[in-house]
């Protein structure tokens, strides 16, 4: 492998980006895997992120990106960036702007053109790796020829910066965590100062936000069960938004990092890029469209489909009743907000796909913060927990949704059953006292009940059981004291859910 670091790339504004190149060492020219970030193109793994065990070894492994070595092997080059004003390269870090896309536009172009690439380039990574892949393929540089996208989200507003319009402060940790170390005291954006000071879909978020009607290259869409926190939703509409005539989504567990080095997902990594950027055109023969690992108590099978949701997919509704979800609506009644509802099987039933909640309230204040959370139990009563970013030692629940009551107004166009689309536009108070309807998404998910075992709604006033995952800055919750949820007859409060066919 011959190695070229510290590569200086000029851009449309003439501010270098400084990158590193590894190829196989022959003159051969050969197609390129290329990825930016500001995490560091020189920060060996094990010195950085001492949190996850290094899956992929090799003295060359940076956070999240391809193993060089294992490319390099089969005859691909790959690059990788500092973003704008981080690392190596001048300029100002402003995170997910235009121009950080239009750099990564520069970088695929200046590789397209050089003696050693078959012109032929793909962007590949993890998160933000993946986030950015997906925006670069909106603006649709020539030589841009596939993407892989692993656990990335595509709409920054409602997959990362306000989940329901509340203010993701998980984004605090990670930005002190993983940005600052690489700034070098340089001018720079605030990412999270910049997601306080916007409640509203602004103009701010339509900057960050991909315009998957723009993305026309081939894709690998990647999501994790358990990646509730950022990346589902957004791989998922990802691929269903997109406009590529080629694009195939897979749907895995596991940690946030473990999945992308495992064997079975370089081998599909490779049969995509040989298709898209090597010419084989029989390399994904056989692939199905959509690849779910659909969970099994705590097993998954994986099974191919054809679409999402499964066309099969049969929509009903599981209504709250005192504590119990019931195939049933009750006459009516209302509970104390929050609250549990319980379902006990008495059939195998899998429930895979989106969700909803049509969740009626009332509330001595004009606004709440509604989040809900599901769970799964065994016939013993022990809890089934999904796993989490961490891996299994850090479980997470088997579904999530929030929403910020204000925030309620819907978009017409865009709202499925299944699927509620907030537009986030305006502030909607309540009217203190007044039932009214809350249509909460809850992110996508797999779970299969055995006979006796039990699906939990958890209706909740806030998440801190998500730890570092949790919505719980103090100036921003609407605690939601004083509501009450209503039950039956006009107000039949009930969970949408897809129940799939044996």
């Amino acid at each position: 492998m011959r190695i070229d670091r510290d590569v200086t790339v000029p851009t449309r504004d003439s501010t270098p980006i400084a990158i590193d190149v590894f190829r196989p060492d022959d003159e051969q020219p050969v197609p390129v895997i290329a990825s930016m970030s500001p995490y560091g193109k020189d920060v060996h793994w094990p010195e950085r992120y001492p949190m996850y065990e290094l899956v992929d070894q090799g003295d060359h492994m940076v956070w999240e990106t391809p193993n060089p070595q294992w490319w390099t092997e089969r005859g691909y080059a790959v690059v990788r960036a500092d973003a704008r004003g981080t690392g190596k390269s001048a300029g100002r870090l402003d995170v997910f702007s235009r121009k950080d896309a239009e750099d990564f536009y520069d970088v695929i172009e200046w590789c397209g053109v050089q003696p050693w690439s078959t012109g032929k380039v793909a962007s590949s990574g993890i998160s933000w790796y993946a986030m950015m892949g997906w925006r670069v393929a909106a603006l649709q540089p020539p030589h841009l020829a596939a993407v892989v996208a692993w656990e990335g989200c595509t709409d920054f507003y409602r997959d990362w910066g306000r989940q329901g319009g509340i203010y993701t402060n998980a984004t605090e940790s990670w930005w002190q965590r993983q940005i600052i170390p690489q700034l070098g005291g340089g001018d720079h954006a605030s990412m999270p100062d910049d997601l306080k000071a916007h409640e509203l879909l602004d103009d701010w978020y339509r900057e960050r936000t991909v315009d998957l009607a723009q993305v026309r290259v081939p894709v690998l869409s990647a999501g994790n069960w358990g990646s509730i926190h950022l990346h589902l939703r957004g791989n998922i509409e990802g691929w269903l938004d997109a406009a590529s005539e080629h694009k195939w989504l897979v749907v895995h567990v596991g940690s946030h990092i473990d999945p992308y080095y495992a064997d079975w997902a370089k081998d599909l990594q490779l049969r995509f890029l040989q298709r898209f950027l090597g010419g084989d055109q029989t390399a994904m023969d056989g692939v199905a469209p959509v690849r779910l690992a659909i969970r099994r108590g705590h097993d998954v099978e994986w099974r191919d489909e054809q679409n999402w949701p499964l066309p099969r997919t049969q929509w009903r509704q599981l209504y709250l009743g005192q504590n119990e979800l019931s195939w049933y609506q009750p006459a009516g009644g209302r509970t104390p907000y929050p609250a549990t509802f319980d379902f006990t099987a008495t059939e195998r039933l899998e429930l895979t796909g989106p969700l909803a909640l049509r969740l009626w309230v009332s509330c001595v204040a004009d606004d709440l913060d509604v989040f809900v959370q599901l769970e799964q139990y065994d016939v013993d009563g022990q809890r089934i927990p999904a796993i989490g970013p961490g891996g299994a030692a850090t479980p997470v629940p088997m579904g999530i949704g929030w929403l910020r009551a204000s925030h309620r107004r819907l978009d017409p166009e865009r709202t499925l059953a299944h699927r509620p689309w907030h537009s986030h536009d305006e502030i909607q108070p309540l009217e203190p006292g007044v039932p009214t309807l809350l249509e909460v998404e809850i992110w996508p998910t797999s779970i299969t009940l055995e006979p006796g075992q039990r699906l939990q709604l958890r209706v909740q006033a806030d998440d801190d059981n998500m730890g570092l995952l949790a919505h719980n800055d103090p100036d921003d919750r609407k605690s939601g004291h004083g509501a009450t949820i209503h039950l039956g007859g006009d107000h039949a409060s009930h969970l949408y859910v897809p129940v799939i066919p044996n």
